[in-house]
C-alpha cells in the first residue's frame, strides 16, 4: 500500500515508518522542514512540506491507500499556560480536520483512500481510579477550561471527533488511544532514566495510580495491525495488556537498573514543578487493549519487566541508537563506513577529529585504530579495537584507551527497499561511576547526541547523489 504518514520524525513515527517499510509499504511523509529530514529518516519516503494548520495539497493524496496521523505538540514539555494549552489542542484538532477534509476531497475526486488511522490517547478516559477501562467504557467529562485531567479528556474527544467529521462512509476510521510509550531513546522512560540511575527515583504521589504503558515497538506493530485489519474501527486502546500501579512501575524500573527506587515525590512537589500538568501525571487509568486482543494482535512485551529488560540491556551504561536509511547499494555503504578515514567526514568540526594510524592495512577483526580529538577544548587520544568484523553486515569498535570508562559502538547494515538501513548502537559509561554521571552525565549525553545528529546530516549529504531514489514501490 501507499501510505501518507504525519509525525514521522517523532519517537513513534520513526519506529512505525520503519515497520511499515519492512512490511513492503511505500510512504509519503509530511514535515514542516523537509530539508532537515531528506535522507535522514530511518526509512525511505517522499517528503512533503506541511505545517498542519493549512490544507494539505491534493497531490499528497495521489495514489494513497491509507492515512496515518501521529502529529501533535508534546504535552509533557513546559508548564501549561493558557496559551500552551490552546496550542496543544489546536495542533491536534486543526491538523486532523485538515486531513479529514483532504481525504474527503481526494475520495470525491476518485482517489481510493480506504483507511484513516489517527492517534489519540488514554487521557480520553480521565481519572478513573480502580475502574478497568475498555473501548466500551464511556469517555470522561472533558472540559476545555477545567482541570488538567478534564482538559486532556476534552482534547482527546475533540481530536477523535475531528477524525470522523466529514469523512466519507467508504473510509474506515480508527483512533489508537496511546498510553505511556516506553523507549530508551525518548519519551517518559528516557526522562526518568537519569533520575533513577542516581537512585533518586520513586513513586509519584501515593503511587497507587494505575499506569497504562506500551513498548514502542509493540505500538508500531499495533498501528500496522489496525491498518491491515478491516474489522477494527473507532477507538482502539494502544496499551499493554498488563497495566501496573505507579509504585510497581518505579520498583520494576529501579530493579532493572539495580538501583533503589524508594524516594517518593509528593504531589505538592509535582505541582510546584509541573503546575497544572501534575494532576494529569497523578491520574489513574487502568486501560485494557480489548479490541487488539480480540482481533488477534500478539504483544511481544506483555509484562513490564520484559519491556524494561529489552530497553535497558546494560543497566550501568548509557545507550544511544540511531537509524538512517541510505539510498545506495550495500557494497558502497559498507565500503564507506569500513574506511577509517571517512570518520573524519562524518564527525563534527568542534571535535577536531583526526585518524593517526591503524595497525593493519585494511580494517579487520583485531585492527587497532588511533585517533586524536578535542572534547570541550581538551586534547584527547583515543584507541579502539575492532572486536567484531562481519563484512556487509556489522562491525564493532571498542575503546581501549580514551575518555570513557566504556565505549562500545556497534555498526549494523541491512538491505531495505532498494537501499541500506544503517544502525548505530552505542553503549558508553563515564569514569568514576555514579559520581562521573552526576558531575558530567547531562553534558556528555548532550554532546554525544550532537555528534550523532551531525553524523546523520553528513551521511545524508554524502549519499544524496546516489543513483537510488528515496522512495519504494510498496505493495
Amino acid at each position: 500500500m501507499k501510505i501518507l504518514l504525519t509525525g514521522a520524525t517523532g519517537l513513534v513515527g520513526q519506529e512505525l515508518g520503519l515497520e511499515l517499510v519492512r512490511q513492503g509499504h511505500a510512504l509519503v511523509v509530511t514535515t514542516r522542514t523537509p530539508s532537515k529530514w531528506r535522507g535522514a529518516l530511518s526509512f525511505p519516503a517522499t517528503l512533503i512540506e506541511w505545517d498542519g494548520k493549512t490544507a494539505l495539497q491534493q497531490t499528497a493524496f495521489a495514489g494513497v491507500d491509507a492515512v496515518i496521523h501521529l502529529a501533535g505538540e508534546s504535552i509533557a514539555s513546559g508548564r501549561w499556560s493558557d496559551e500552551r494549552k490552546e496550542s496543544i489542542l489546536k495542533s491536534r484538532v486543526q491538523s486532523t480536520r485538515q486531513l479529514a477534509a483532504g481525504i474527503a476531497e481526494a475520495v470525491q475526486a476518485g482517489q481510493k483512500i480506504r483507511t484513516f488511522i489517527c492517534a489519540s490517547a488514554v487521557g480520553i478516559y480521565g481519572d478513573r481510579a480502580e475502574q478497568e477501562l475498555t473501548e466500551e467504557s464511556p469517555s470522561s467529562d472533558g472540559d476545555r477550561n477545567g482541570s488538567a485531567v478534564e482538559f486532556l479528556a476534552h482534547v482527546c474527544q475533540e481530536w477523535e471527533k475531528a477524525a470522523i467529521e466529514g469523512l466519507p462512509a467508504s473510509v474506515r476510521a480508527a483512533q489508537v488511544r496511546i498510553g505511556i510509550v516506553l523507549s530508551s531513546q525518548g519519551g517518559a522512560l528516557a526522562q526518568m532514566l537519569p533520575i533513577f540511575k542516581k537512585g533518586a527515583g520513586g513513586p509519584l504521589g501515593g503511587g497507587n495510580q494505575w499506569m497504562s504503558w506500551i513498548h514502542v515497538s509493540d505500538l508500531a506493530r499495533l498501528f500496522c495491525h489496525v491498518l491491515s485489519t478491516d474489522a477494527l474501527s473507532g477507538g482502539v486502546n494502544g496499551v499493554s495488556s498488563h497495566p501496573v500501579r505507579n509504585r510497581d512501575f518505579t520498583h520494576a524500573l529501579g530493579a532493572a537498573l539495580h538501583r533503589p527506587a524508594l524516594l517518593p515525590t509528593p504531589a505538592t512537589a509535582l505541582k510546584l514543578v509541573l503546575g497544572g500538568f501534575a494532576q494529569a501525571v497523578l491520574s489513574s487509568q487502568k486501560v485494557m487493549p480489548s479490541k487488539a486482543l480480540e482481533s488477534g494482535f500478539k504483544f511481544r512485551f506483555e509484562q513490564l519487566e520484559e519491556a524494561l529488560a529489552d530497553l535497558i540491556p546494560n543497566p550501568a551504561d548509557e545507550r544511544l541508537i540511531t537509524r538512517q536509511w541510505v539510498a545506495a547499494g550495500l557494497d558502497q555503504v559498507f565500503g564507506f563506513f569500513s574506511d577509517a578515514v571517512n570518520l573524519e567526514r562524518i564527525t563534527p568540526p568542534f571535535l577536531n577529529f583526526q585518524v593517526l594510524g591503524m595497525s593493519t592495512a585494511r580494517i579487520q577483526k583485531g585492527s587497532l585504530i588511533d585517533y586524536r580529538l578535542k572534547l570541550r577544548g581538551l586534547p584527547v587520544k583515543w584507541r579502539t579495537l575492532i572486536d567484531k568484523w562481519e563484512p556487509q553486515s556489522a562491525f564493532v569498535d571498542t575503546q581501549l584507551k580514551g575518555p570513557y570508562q566504556k565505549w562500545h559502538h556497534a555498526h549494523r547494515f541491512e538491505t531495505l527497499a532498494g537501499g541500506v538501513l544503517v544502525e548505530d548502537e552505542v553503549f558508553y559509561r563515564l569514569p568514576m561511576s555514579w559520581l562521573g554521571d552526576l558531575v558530567a552525565g547531562a553534558y556528555v549525553r548532550g554532546d554525544v547526541q550532537k555528534i550523532f545528529d551531525y553524523r546523520r546530516q553528513a551521511i545524508a549529504e554524502i549519499f544524496s547523489g546516489s543513483p537510488a531514489e528515496n522512495t519504494n514501490e510498496g505493495r
